[in-house]
């Protein structure tokens, strides 16, 4: 963070920085660099801007960055959406004094972060600090960027563990799916074989019971014939008995 003193400055801090993310793709406007302490310089050539080479020495700050919101699930896939999100931690980051942070700022808001915008800001700001000097902005600008590097190793490291345990969760539902789908098949071919046989035995079952249904008719109709028989010969002996016995 900034002193009191930068306050008003810095209330923008980064904002022409997050608003060239939105205009490095159409067609660059020739526009006059504007400093609060320095003169314009001439205009600036419409170079390619060259990342710096860091240092693998950078100094130390007591500031320890926020989680950084590129692996958050919010959904944001888009590039330019999560370069804003990586400046507002860069914002939090913010040591106070003016350093490069400041004059990286300063010089997009010339309209293109270049050779020409960069010393434009330089100057400008070494009237605000002048302890400005280059060795601070190598050294605070690499500082800047080797904390954004730590934090999303280490964010990268948890996603890949959160990639890992989905894939984990993944296996074992795929796991876990197929026994039961082969469970259900095989359930189903043990009924299906079940329902061939009682399709089969409903097929057999007048086959069965025919048989059976005939030998008790025929026991039924040879029991009455054979009462039928026996009544009429009780009939016969009793009108016999009725003529000859008196």
């Amino acid at each position: 963070m900034m002193s009191n003193d930068d306050t008003k400055r810095g209330s923008g801090i980064l904002n022409s920085l997050k608003k060239l993310i939105f205009e490095d793709d159409q067609p660059q406007q020739s526009q006059r660099p504007q400093t609060p302490s320095a003169p314009a310089p001439n205009a600036i050539p419409n170079t390619p801007f060259k990342e710096p080479s860091y240092s693998p020495a950078p100094p130390t700050t007591g500031k320890t960055p926020p989680p950084i919101p590129i692996t958050a699930n919010d959904g944001t896939t888009d590039l330019k959406e999560m370069k804003l999100k990586v400046y507002a931690i860069l914002e939090k980051l913010n040591e106070q004094g003016v350093d490069f942070f400041e004059v990286w700022n300063a010089a997009a808001a010339m309209g293109k972060v270049e050779e020409n915008t960069l010393k434009a800001a330089y100057t400008s700001l070494k009237f605000v600090d002048s302890s400005l000097s280059k060795e601070k902005l190598i050294a605070t600008g690499t500082n800047y960027a080797n904390k954004l590097k730590e934090t999303i190793v280490k964010e990268s490291e948890q996603k890949q563990a959160e990639k890992r345990k989905t894939e984990q969760d993944r296996t074992m539902e795929i796991a876990n799916l197929t026994a039961e789908i082969k469970t259900i098949t095989e359930n189903i071919a043990k009924l299906q074989d079940d329902l061939q046989k009682k399709q089969l035995a409903l097929g057999q079952i007048n086959e069965k019971y025919e048989p059976r249904i005939k030998d008790i008719e025929q026991k039924i109709n040879i029991g009455n014939a054979a009462v039928d028989e026996v009544v009429t010969e009780i009939n016969t002996a009793l009108r016999m008995i009725n003529q000859s016995i008196t």
